[in-house]
């Protein structure tokens, strides 16, 4: 019974329409914050655990219908704790953005895709970073939008010894502008 109730939530949910603002000449701007936790108790080696927590305001543009490009910064805070000591990391990036929306602009559940390239302005190592990020976004109304995604980052940096590939999940709120 509980698969089928399911089932037609989300059938309704993706038949609903909305009337979002995610076509030509419109704005976008919004943020999301996302987290990680990892712990580890392996049986031969120390135990460690790590927190990452990223704060992400953005500003777009619809340059085409379901298309928008953009820019954000970000506040990445990551501390990492084991046997051995603790660690802590701090950084601020910048980073162009593409984002796509994959189903018609009148749904008010619509899954997007987006992809950007972060880079660090005030860091000694000049860490470079690729983005992935699939989510769905649920229209409230036809200007705001709730975001629940995964972002995966591969990073890169002029030490050779330093690089990682890190999954987040995230939540954010995003206000869609109407054209003036």
């Amino acid at each position: 019974m509980k698969i089928n109730t399911l089932f037609f939530l989300l059938a309704l949910a993706f038949s609903m329409p909305t009337n979002a603002q995610i076509t030509k000449n419109n704005w976008l701007v919004g943020g999301d914050v996302a987290f990680s936790y990892s712990k580890t108790k392996p049986e031969s080696t120390v135990d460690s655990q790590s927190f990452t927590i990223n704060l992400t305001p953005n500003v777009g543009y619809f340059f085409w219908d379901k298309l928008a490009l953009g820019t954000r910064a970000e506040y990445t805070l990551s501390r990492y704790k084991s046997d051995s000591g603790t660690s802590k990391f701090d950084r601020f990036l910048i980073s162009p953005f593409a984002r796509y929306y994959l189903l018609n602009i009148d749904k008010m559940v619509n899954p997007f895709l987006e992809s950007s390239y972060r880079f660090s302005l005030i860091n000694e190592n000049n860490s470079r970073e690729f983005s992935a990020k699939g989510g769905v976004a649920i229209f409230l109304n036809n200007s705001v939008a709730f975001e629940a995604s995964l972002i995966y980052f591969n990073s890169t940096s002029n030490n050779t010894y330093v690089g990682n590939h890190t999954l987040l999940l995230g939540f954010g709120i995003q206000v869609h502008l109407e054209k003036l």
